[in-house]
């Protein structure tokens, strides 16, 4: 049967899908008090893979000796789990399969833009998700790895300050204070959302949809709210919130600039990087959003990182050969330059006042993920992944957790179950995330 629309209703249906779950296919559960409420999620991407032997850990799982890639990682160890032989099946190879299925497992919708878009439906924040890049789209012919639906992408905002006016609602240095009213002003009540308005003539139009449809029709609704809540996203408030008091560190966009842009300039690599892990924690502190995401560069990247040590751009470092050549030794340069970025991103969360009580870092889960394991033959095997924070008190840090062979049939885990925990550690239960043909449910021994 055709059912017709009429422009009225297709608003009102596309206005109101945005209620909807993006994955129809998963059961529905309730959500009740418990695990995983108030805890929040921080997904960070680096480039191109890793030189194993020279990244993973060796040891046991409380006595461990870090790599020299990790190495720089030593002052937040005790915030840490390593995580060694999990690997990424089916879907896409090389660079490109990698950064699509990371987040994804091979769903259409990636886990930080699942996350958000379940969390808001029970009890809503200006933004369900915020990403977050720092160079990420320039010269980006590989894509990135947050998806609202199956290859629609959701491009980071890679400009420290649109991405400030965006989330907080004005520029930095024009916030409201920390703690401040919650209550909406006048003009942001006349701007009242349109889904919330057409919910009752959507849910009507919905009805007389098929599957197929009504999936597509939530997918580009909920890209209707996000604009919504980005439209009429203002400051939060909280114990941590210091939105107001937001340092630029004299970050200035200069007009001129054309190509590249100032905020894609590698000069302004690592203070455009620090200004986005500074958002990205004031966002989640301030209560603007539960989950966030930072894309460092994007695969095949060429950055060049001179404070590295290293002249070469990564990309081509990550073409090492051996892990003995010269090539080896730039890139390691490179990766430890990145993992310093990452003790800063740590110190900071757990430098912070979670309004919920406590650290940010401890009521928060961070993962840190790449497209590729071994960056010189761009496979998806023993992926450089590991966790920090504790979720709330759910996940024991300071640990090596190795799952090689430990699968059915002696293969590594698939890392979609690791997704899974993740979503079950953020108050989500859910027993797949995209690929499950090694079994269902999350980790074993990851909450041991």
């Amino acid at each position: 049967m055709t059912t017709t629309l009429s422009r009225r209703s297709l608003l009102a249906g596309t206005a109101a899908a945005g209620l909807l779950a993006p994955f129809v296919r998963l059961t529905r559960k309730a959500h009740a008090a418990g695990p995983g409420d108030g805890v929040k999620a921080l997904f960070v991407y680096v480039p191109d893979g890793c030189i194993p032997e020279r990244w993973h850990p060796t040891g046991s799982e409380r006595a461990f000796t870090l790599r020299p890639m990790t190495e720089p990682l030593a002052p937040i160890q005790q915030h840490l789990v390593f995580l060694k032989g999990l690997d990424m099946y089916e879907g896409g190879a090389t660079h490109e399969g990698g950064i699509r299925k990371v987040l994804t497992g091979n769903n259409p919708v990636s886990l930080d833009v699942f996350l958000g878009q379940r969390l808001n439906q029970v009890a809503p924040l200006p933004h369900s998700s915020i990403q977050l890049g720092v160079g990420a789209n320039f010269q980006n012919g590989s894509g990135g790895f947050s998806f609202i639906g199956a290859g629609q992408e959701v491009k980071p905002d890679d400009n420290p300050i649109s991405a400030f006016t965006r989330i907080f609602g004005a520029p930095p240095g024009q916030v409201p204070g920390g703690g401040g009213s919650t209550e909406p002003t006048p003009a942001q009540r006349r701007r009242r959302s349109i889904v919330d308005l057409a919910s009752a003539e959507l849910n009507r139009t919905r009805a007389r949809l098929g599957s197929v449809e009504r999936e597509k029709l939530d997918i580009h609704v909920e890209s209707f709210r996000e604009v919504e809540r980005r439209v009429n996203g203002g400051a939060g408030g909280g114990a941590g919130c210091t939105a107001s008091t937001f340092d630029t560190r004299g970050f200035q966009v200069i007009p001129t600039d054309y190509y590249p842009k100032t905020w894609e300039k590698e000069e302004e690599f690592q203070r455009v990087g620090e200004l986005q892990m500074d958002i990205a924690v004031t966002a989640l502190a301030c209560g603007m959003t539960r989950v966030a995401s930072l894309m460092w560069s994007h695969p095949v990247s060429p950055t060049h990182i001179p404070a590295s040590g290293a002249t070469l751009g990564n990309h081509d470092a990550s073409h090492f050969g051996n892990p003995d050549t010269p090539t080896a030794a730039a890139f390691i340069q490179i990766k430890r330059w990145f993992m310093q970025r990452f003790v800063y991103l740590i110190q900071k969360l757990a430098s912070t006042t979670d309004p919920g009580g406590g650290n940010l870092l401890d009521n928060t889960i961070v993962f840190l993920c790449s497209e590729l394991g071994d960056s010189n033959n761009h496979d998806h095997r023993n992926m450089p992944f590991l966790l920090a924070g504790k979720a709330g008190g759910q996940l024991q840090t300071g640990r090596l957790v190795d799952y090689t062979g430990s699968a059915s049939g002696g293969a590594n885990q698939p890392h979609s179950k690791l997704l899974v925990s993740i979503s079950n550690l953020m108050g989500v239960p859910v027993d797949t995330y995209g690929y499950a043909g090694l079994g269902t449910g999350g980790l074993p021994d990851l909450l041991s």
